[in-house]
């Protein structure tokens, strides 16, 4: 249960539980904790983020973030990725890949004040870096993880749910969603799509077929074939499967 609350990992849970903790409530109440920001705002919109999310409301923050960003930078490139991605109509966050590093579109949400959280990762890619042997490798990209305020108006959808604050008696008109920004090099923007398409065990499995049929290593960075010592460049994913020696699978068909 303490896993739900954004922010909070399984050692911090098992700690809390260690603690004597056994609900969300407990954990509240104890004025002994140090929650991190992180945490603070996951208790704070903790029935917004464990809802469900709709595709009318992805669509509806994907026009936001789009429209933001290219103000900036009118030649960028966002994509929506995950589960929207692959067709699906629910899910519990919202992934987007920018090809534009740089933070400056989180600037403008926090100052439209859409931006209930945010919280920077710097990237970490060293370049001429191998792929990562591993399966299930976190990649490098620089990250924006945000908690952003969704107003009803902007989901073109009847059955957007409105819910009452009981401590104002004010109807809330606005729901908190997950969203997490990805910023890749335009060089690196097929493979982190790939990557960030998912699903998971469709990227495991491709990984896999790379190292163990086609002695190359994948992941949301790039290709290196071992056998010519080269990295492959690749302009889409369907120049990706075809260095892989595989027909392009429509990202729908990839809810393996």
């Amino acid at each position: 249960q303490f896993t739900s609350v954004f922010g909070v990992g399984v050692k911090t849970s098992e700690k809390w539980y260690r603690m004597g903790l056994r609900t969300l409530e407990e954990v509240k109440g104890d004025k002994t904790l140090k929650l991190s920001k992180m945490q603070k705002a996951g208790f704070l919109y903790y029935e917004d983020l464990v809802s469900c999310v709709s595709k009318a409301e992805a669509d509806a923050v994907s026009l936001i973030v789009k429209n933001t960003v290219c103000t900036f930078l009118p030649d960028a490139l966002v994509t929506i990725t995950g589960g929207f991605r692959r067709g699906k109509k629910i899910g519990h966050d919202i992934d987007f890949l920018i090809t534009n590093p740089g933070p400056r579109e989180d600037d403008e949400l926090l100052h439209k004040g859409l931006l209930l959280y945010c919280d920077m990762i710097e990237s970490t890619f060293v370049k001429e870096q191998l792929p990562s042997r591993k399966v299930d490798a976190m990649d490098h990209f620089q990250k924006c993880f945000a908690i952003l305020k969704l107003y009803q108006p902007r989901v073109d959808t009847s059955s957007y749910n409105t819910s009452k604050n009981f401590d104002t008696g004010e109807v809330k008109d606005w729901k908190a969603i997950r969203v997490d920004l990805v910023i890749t090099p335009f060089e690196q923007y097929a493979y982190a799509l790939l990557g960030w398409t998912g699903s998971r065990q469709f990227g495991r499995d491709l990984r896999r077929y790379a190292t163990h049929e086609r002695k190359m290593m994948l992941d949301n960075h790039g290709l290196y074939d071992r056998r010519k010592r080269i990295f492959l460049k690749a302009g889409s994913e369907e120049e990706i499967f075809a260095h892989l020696g595989l027909d392009y699978v429509e990202p729908w068909e990839r809810n393996a």
